[in-house]
């Protein structure tokens, strides 16, 4: 007969000899809970509704990201063959494609300072509850 045959079809009395198994319940933790503090938008005056997705203002306050993409491409007279992208660090960049239709940076434009990003986490650890 074939091993592994054998050791499915066992008849012997192996599982019952096993240990049992232990289920452990969980405790209940309790998890903060954000409460999203809705500031109006410094671009537009609308409410932000997620402020994890806001970008602090230089002046204070926050705006949407899609605000802030629409004003750098007002004050860098973005073209249409060019576009503008978010590349870290509360930086943006306008980028254009270049003979070889590769895209490169045109302009870099600092947005969101170190201080502000900093602020803007101690504001959201602050509506936990």
């Amino acid at each position: 007969m074939d091993r592994r045959k054998q050791k499915k079809g066992r008849t012997d009395n192996r599982s019952a000899q096993q240990a049992p198994r232990r289920h452990f319940a969980m405790e209940e933790q309790q998890v903060p809970q954000v409460e999203e503090p809705m500031p109006p938008c410094a671009i537009c005056g609308k409410p932000v509704e997620l402020i994890s997705e806001a970008i602090s203002e230089p002046n204070g306050g926050y705006s949407h990201f899609d605000c802030v993409i629409s004003r750098i491409k007002e004050q860098e007279r973005v073209t249409e063959d060019e576009t503008v992208s978010y590349i870290g660090h509360g930086n943006f960049a306008v980028f254009r494609k270049d003979e070889e239709g590769r895209y490169v940076i045109r302009t870099r434009v600092p947005y969101e300072s170190k201080e502000n990003y900093d602020a803007m986490k101690k504001f959201v650890e602050g509506s936990k509850k």
